[in-house]
């Protein structure tokens, strides 16, 4: 396992593997580290990164800012990008801030088996999506500890594979999307301790849209916004706070479905951000201005949801 550094005081010439010495750009790093599997791409500095469409080709890596280090990956808006483009599945993403990305943060487009890659600790803001995840059935994907935001589309579409969304904030600022939207067959997709927020009220058309649909397990998660709350075959222990119905009978219903009781520790209220913003209203209808920069989701102090999930 190789480790190579990036900094804005690098030179793409450098071989990169000593900090005192690091490359300049990402791609750069990454080209060279996609040669062996296990390497890695660390970014040393708080920079801005004018790029994207990074080739990971040839072997899953790790592209990773730790420390006190806060990046930027850049994207050219109206450019059609992505932050990566992968070849093979496997990478991580770690502690990386993506901004301005018309597509998505990672394009699964090329090659399907480039779906399944893990995203930790990432703020990623992409102008359009959906961000595809998952492939194949005995493959792993993962979103923890992460602020992801979609502007004209859902942020996250799943596949069949074993995803895991925890403790993550996943929004979508277009009227008549959900935040997330899977498919009842897929059947190892999980959501916990995450945040969804999404203005699935479309007021042209007069549809609710499930704000998370069609996940199959949902738990200890809040779930906000106009439209409807929660489609999902087991939900327990989830806050929702939705201009229509809360809960809906599992199903392949999009929106309008069949709505259905609270489950064990299921319940509806304000949640109490600490200064986040509520999604596009019901009437008219509105997008809504979901931004991580200026806004924080964490939950006041007598907010519903404290200490009322399960362990």
């Amino acid at each position: 396992m190789t480790v190579y550094y990036v900094a804005k005081s690098g030179n793409d010439s450098n071989a990169g593997t000593s900090i005192g010495a690091p490359k300049l750009t990402i791609a750069n790093a990454c080209g060279v580290a996609d040669n062996s599997s296990g390497n890695i791409v660390e970014i040393i500095d708080s920079g801005v990164y004018a790029e994207g469409d990074i080739d990971i080709i040839g072997n899953p890596i790790t592209v990773r800012a730790t420390g006190s280090n806060k990046p930027i990956m850049d994207g050219d808006s109206n450019n059609n990008d992505f932050a990566f483009l992968p070849y093979i599945s496997g990478s991580v993403f770690q502690g990386l801030h993506m901004r301005n990305y018309d597509d998505g943060l990672i394009n699964t487009n090329w090659n399907s088996n480039a779906k399944c890659f893990i995203l930790s600790g990432c703020i990623g803001h992409f102008i359009g999506g959906p961000q595809q995840i998952g492939n194949g059935a005995t493959q792993h994907a993962q979103v923890k500890d992460c602020l992801i935001v979609s502007d004209t589309k859902n942020a996250f579409t799943c596949n069949n594979s074993k995803i895991w969304f925890n403790n993550s904030v996943i929004a979508s600022n277009a009227v008549g999307s959900p935040a997330i939207i899977s498919a009842q067959a897929n059947v190892n997709v999980t959501a916990s301790f995450c945040t969804f927020i999404a203005s699935g009220h479309n007021n042209s058309s007069g549809r609710y849209h499930n704000i998370v649909n069609q996940v199959y397990k949902v738990i200890n998660c809040i779930v906000t916004g106009s439209g409807d709350g929660i489609n999902a075959y087991d939900s327990t222990y989830n806050l929702v706070q939705v201009s229509g119905d809360p809960f809906i009978t599992w199903s392949i219903a999009d929106y309008d479905g069949t709505p259905r009781s609270a489950n064990t520790g299921e319940i509806t209220g304000d949640p109490l951000f600490q200064s986040g913003s509520q999604p596009g209203t019901a009437t008219p209808a509105v997008n809504g201005n979901v931004d991580f920069d200026t806004q924080w989701y964490k939950i006041k102090t007598g907010s519903p949801a404290i200490d009322a999930g399960a362990a």
